[in-house]
């Protein structure tokens, strides 16, 4: 009885000193090594040890290990060098001249380490017996501390790996990446994965991607299924907290769902369900879980305001290459000079049909919204970039973002989106019901456009602090000073653009639908440029009506 009085006391005295001793290593912040090294002589000495020795992991996942000086070499190889996968029993081991009992530190299922005691030689086995069960009470106060470390370097380790693979260029390919390591490392049976992508054809569309044990089996892009298309189809639904159509998908226990949200923004912009393998989660992996949510939420975030971004100058598909290229900045968006095509195109008479046409200002910004939106998608259909609006002046650019076509190419691209834009303004004007209250107005017979294009060296790029794509160079002033001499329904042309065509100005055939004649030449005077602007009027399909 007196035997187990003083072994109680000893665990007593073993708890407050080792806990103390704990508070002060986690108040100074002290590296595991500085920490243990502070700890064990403690434990030692309150349980009688002669030597000691531990196993374990430090900040970085890395297995240390730290002994005495009088542990002897051989003792060591009485010490796993692994961590145990299954369950550690503590061990005794008889010696020559000492007692080993060793014992694992471990935390529910996971050994996080193992530790040694050497003892005198000559105990009796009920002595041998109360110092194995001191030493599993000072594992046990170890545990939690190593634990700790252990368990935020894990996180920590988990979530920087993640955090880098999300940083890929393309969205997916990271998120593949980081999905395999979290099943891996939290047991994760299945994973799918639903998020929105901001695409510049469609508007948002919601797509999805399946993990079965941390494999990639299928998607809404590459062999998608049906059943999972159909419920990506209902939006609202789709994305609704609240719904569990992805969930009744899976399978088994511990299934749980991840709403992503936007900041404050009540708006999910996707969601993530897991199925864990042994059906439920500790609390360290549904920390880690808590914290790739919001990595993975502000990856998205910045994934689709890079796409609206991108896509104020660029069309969708250059949108996708783009982001689908590592570095792509450098390799295609800083600055350079290249030859281009240049077009300005604004609506003729604008201010006199804002003036005496229309009746207020939502119809001058109703029309301004609707001719613009309807001159980018023609830009865009002809592989045309964005450049700027500069009142009711667009300006497209035909060339970048790769200028792998040849000037030729970005020539009859640019006539063609001329005469789209020209058939389109007046379809427009007819459409609003603009073209009688223009006519009564007195200002012109429909609604135009006035329209220049030339070419040249410039230097395109993203320039200032907004970071806007536009391009600087003598042949942008002379484009806008062509497009001012325009009347409305003309498109002029330089001879330096007509240059580029195998025929010059004898007429061409850019399209299939589209053939152009040339009428001219003529010259305008350009300010501060001595020799004046030569340039041709355009005809096409030998249509003049409009002119």
């Amino acid at each position: 009885m007196n035997s187990d009085i003083k072994v109680l006391q000893i665990k007593q005295k073993l708890s407050v000193v080792c806990d103390r001793a704990i508070e002060e290593c986690l108040l100074e912040k002290l590296p595991i090594r500085k920490a243990l090294a502070k700890i064990l002589p403690l434990i030692c000495r309150i349980i009688g040890a002669r030597e000691m020795m531990i196993r374990t992991m430090d900040e970085n996942l890395k297995q240390i290990s730290m002994k005495s000086k009088g542990f002897l070499e051989a003792w060591t190889l009485l010490v796993p060098s692994e961590m145990p996968g299954d369950e550690f029993k503590p061990r005794n081991f008889p010696l020559e001249d000492a007692n080993l009992v060793v014992a694992s530190l471990d935390v529910v299922d996971r050994v996080i380490g193992l530790c040694a005691f050497a003892f005198k030689g000559d105990l009796t086995p009920r002595e041998i017996s109360l110092k194995a069960d001191l030493v599993n009470t000072a594992a046990e106060l170890l545990d939690n501390f190593l634990e700790g470390i252990a368990s935020n370097a894990r996180k920590q380790s988990i979530i920087l790996f993640a955090t880098e693979a999300l940083r890929d260029r393309i969205f997916e390919a990271g998120a593949d990446k980081a999905v395999k390591l979290l099943c891996e490392e939290l047991k994760l049976a299945e994973f799918i994965l639903v998020y929105g992508d901001m695409d510049t054809t469609t508007g948002e569309d919601l797509r999805y991607r399946f993990y079965k044990k941390g494999e990639m089996l299928h998607n809404s892009i590459d062999n998608p299924d049906e059943t999972y298309l159909n419920i990506l189809n209902d939006k609202d639904k789709a994305l609704n907290a609240k719904d569990r159509s992805f969930s009744a998908l899976l399978s088994g226990d511990g299934i749980q769902e991840k709403a992503l949200q936007n900041g404050m923004n009540t708006n999910l912009i996707g969601k993530f369900i897991i199925r864990p393998e042994g059906g439920g989660l500790n609390p360290e992996s549904r920390d880690i879980i808590r914290i790739f949510a919001e990595c993975l939420c502000q990856r998205l975030f910045d994934y689709n305001r890079e796409r609206r971004y991108l896509s104020r100058c660029f069309c969708a598909k250059d949108v996708q290459r783009l982001l689908g290229e590592p570095d792509f900045y450098n390799k295609y968006l800083s600055p350079r000079e290249e030859d281009i095509v240049i077009f300005f195109t604004d609506i003729t008479s604008f201010t006199s049909i804002c003036e005496k046409a229309l009746n207020n200002a939502s119809e001058i910004g109703d029309l301004v919204n609707r001719w613009s939106r309807m001159v980018l998608d023609v830009l865009y259909r002809y592989d045309g970039v964005f450049d700027k609006m500069v009142g009711d002046c667009v300006i497209g650019l035909f060339g970048p973002p790769f200028f792998e076509s040849s000037m030729e190419q970005r020539t009859e691209n640019a006539l063609s989106a001329a005469a789209a834009i020209v058939k389109g303004t007046i379809e427009l004007g007819q459409a609003m019901g603009l073209e009688e209250r223009i006519i009564k107005a007195n200002v012109a017979d429909h609604l135009t456009t006035s329209n220049g294009i030339h070419c040249g060296p410039t230097s395109v790029g993203f320039f200032g602090p907004n970071e806007d794509y536009t391009g600087f160079s003598s042949a942008m002033n002379h484009a806008a000073r062509l497009q001012g001499h325009a009347s409305g329904g003309e498109v002029l042309v330089t001879t330096i653009l007509l240059e580029n065509l195998p025929g010059g100005p004898l007429g061409i055939a850019p399209q299939e639908d589209l053939t152009v004649d040339f009428a001219g030449p003529w010259e305008i005077a350009v300010k501060n440029v001595t020799k004046p602007l030569e340039y041709y009027r355009c005809f096409f399909n030998k249509e003049v009506k409009y002119v």
